[in-house]
C-alpha cells in the first residue's frame, strides 16, 4: 500500500462569507483519515502562494484556529486573482508548481475557487501527472454569483443574498418613511457581472411588503431606457416612490454596459471592472422627474457580512470542504462537488460529483421562468428557489460592541527552494 501523501488547499478569485468553512471542512476531514492523508498544507494567495512557496502547514491546527475558520469572513488564506499562462506561452510557472508539489510530496490538490480557479487547477494536475507527479486534483465550489452550473446552487450565495435583501428591506423603510417630502428614488446595486442572481435576490423584501413599488432590473434583460421610465413615473405617481434594485452587469440593447469602472490591461487580457450603474440610473431619474434619488452600492459588503451568514449556505460551504475529500478518498479525480437538490418542502440536498472541464466552461443564467415577461420583477417561482437559502442564521461572538472577527495570521513552514516572484 503506498504511503500518505500531502495535500495543498488554496481559495482563489472573490471571497464569499463563508469560505473559510469550506477550509475548515477540508482540513478536518483531511485529518480524519491519517491512513490516506499526510500533512495537510495551506497556501497563502491562492496559487501564487504555491509558486512562491508561501505554505502552512495546516495539519497544527488547534480546535480553537478551526473554530474561529468557520466565522471568519474574507480569505482566511488571502485568496488571489491569478491564472496561469498556457504552458506554451510560460512552462515555467507549471515547472515551478512540479518542484513544489514534489519537495513536499504534494499527492492532493484541492482548489477552492470559481470556474476559471477549476481550469487552473486542473491543468496544474494534468502537468504534474504528465511528469511523474501524479497529483489528484479536487474542486471546492464557492462563488456569490451563483453563476455554477450544473449546481442547485452556489455557496456563498445564500449570505449574500440575505445581505443584499435584508438591506435593502431597510432602506425600503428608510425611503418609504421619507419619501413624501424627500427621496422618491432609491436604486442599490448588486454583484454578478453578467448574471443576476443576487439582483433577484433583492425581491425576497416582497416577503415583508406585498406592495412594495419594487423594479428588479437583473443582468439577463437589456435596459429599455423608455420603459424604464414609464414604470419608474407609473411606481411613483400610484405609490409615492420607487425602489430599485439593478445588476452591476446592465447592458442596453446593443449590448453595451450601462455603467464601467474601471478597465485593467494585462498581457493576455482586458478585466473590466464593473460599477455605477445604480448612480447612473439614479441622476436619470432625477434628471427626468426632477426630484430627489439616492443609490449605494454594497460592492465588497455583501461578499463579507459575517453578521447576515445564512445557516443554509453555511452548511452548504462547510459541507463543500467535506464533500471534496470525500472525493478524493473515493478515487476521484478532476471533479468538482456540486449540490444536488432530492426534495423541495423542506430543502434537502446533497453533494454530487461532476466534472471540472465540463462546469468551468458553463454559466448559470436566472432562468426566464423567474423573471416576469417585462424583465422588472420576479416570479412566486424564483421566491420559492430563492427562500430556502437565505434561511436560518449563524450566532457571532462581538468584542467591544463589534463581530469578533480579526485577520488570522499563520506561521509559515520554512522554505526550501530558491525564491521565485510570480509576475503577470
Amino acid at each position: 500500500m503506498s504511503h500518505p501523501r500531502n495535500v495543498i488547499y488554496a481559495q482563489a478569485g472573490g471571497v464569499t462569507a463563508v469560505i473559510n468553512a469550506s477550509a475548515a471542512g477540508v482540513i478536518e476531514m483531511v485529518k480524519r483519515h491519517p491512513e490516506k492523508f499526510g500533512k495537510v498544507y495551506a497556501a497563502i494567495n491562492g496559487i501564487v502562494g504555491v509558486l512562491e512557496e508561501r505554505l502552512t502547514d495546516a495539519s497544527r491546527f488547534s480546535e480553537d484556529t478551526l473554530d474561529r475558520l468557520k466565522t471568519q469572513p474574507g480569505a482566511a488564506f488571502q485568496a488571489c486573482r491569478f491564472d496561469l499562462d498556457s504552458i506554451d506561452e510560460n512552462p515555467g510557472q507549471y515547472q515551478r508548481v512540479l518542484e513544489v508539489f514534489r519537495t513536499y510530496d504534494i499527492g492532493y490538490f484541492f482548489y477552492n475557487g470559481g470556474n476559471g480557479s477549476m481550469v487552473t487547477a486542473q491543468k496544474v494536475a494534468d502537468y504534474c501527472s504528465a511528469h511523474g507527479h501524479p497529483v489528484t486534483c479536487i474542486g471546492v465550489a464557492k462563488t456569490i454569483d451563483n453563476d455554477l452550473a450544473l449546481s442547485h446552487c452556489s455557496p456563498g450565495f445564500g449570505s449574500a443574498a440575505k445581505y443584499i435583501a435584508t438591506s435593502l428591506l431597510e432602506a425600503t423603510m428608510d425611503l418609504f418613511s421619507m419619501h413624501n417630502t424627500s427621496t422618491k428614488f432609491f436604486a442599490l446595486e448588486a454583484m454578478g457581472r453578467n448574471v443576476g442572481w443576487l439582483t433577484i435576490a433583492g425581491g425576497l423584501i416582497k416577503t415583508a411588503m406585498p406592495d412594495v413599488p419594487l423594479l428588479i432590473l437583473p443582468a439577463e434583460r437589456p435596459f429599455e431606457r423608455n420603459k424604464f421610465l414609464e414604470r419608474v413615473q407609473h411606481l411613483i405617481d400610484s405609490k409615492g416612490y420607487c425602489v430599485c434594485i439593478v445588476s452591476e452587469g446592465l447592458m442596453d440593447p446593443d449590448g453595451h454596459y450601462i455603467s464601467i469602472e474601471n478597465v485593467e490591461h494585462t498581457h493576455n487580457n482586458d478585466y473590466t471592472q464593473l460599477g455605477g450603474v445604480a448612480h447612473t440610473l439614479s441622476g436619470l431619474v432625477a434628471n427626468t422627474f426632477n426630484c430627489k434619488t439616492h443609490s449605494a452600492v454594497p460592492d465588497y459588503l455583501q461578499r463579507s457580512a459575517s453578521h447576515q451568514v445564512s445557516q443554509t449556505d453555511w452548511e452548504m460551504a462547510y459541507r463543500a470542504g467535506k464533500a471534496a475529500v470525500q472525493a478524493a478518498l473515493d478515487g476521484q479525480h478532476g471533479v468538482l462537488p456540486v449540490i444536488e437538490v432530492i426534495d423541495t418542502q423542506p430543502l434537502v440536498w446533497r453533494y454530487k460529483n461532476v466534472d471540472l472541464f465540463e462546469v468551468a466552461d458553463l454559466e448559470k443564467c436566472v432562468p426566464d421562468e423567474f423573471l416576469t415577461k417585462d424583465g422588472m420583477d420576479i416570479t412566486p417561482a424564483a421566491i420559492d428557489y430563492l427562500l430556502p437559502l437565505i434561511k436560518g442564521e449563524r450566532p457571532i461572538q462581538y468584542r467591544n460592541g463589534l463581530p469578533d472577527i480579526y485577520p488570522m495570521h499563520f506561521d509559515l513552514v520554512e522554505q526550501q527552494l530558491p525564491k521565485y516572484k510570480a509576475v503577470k
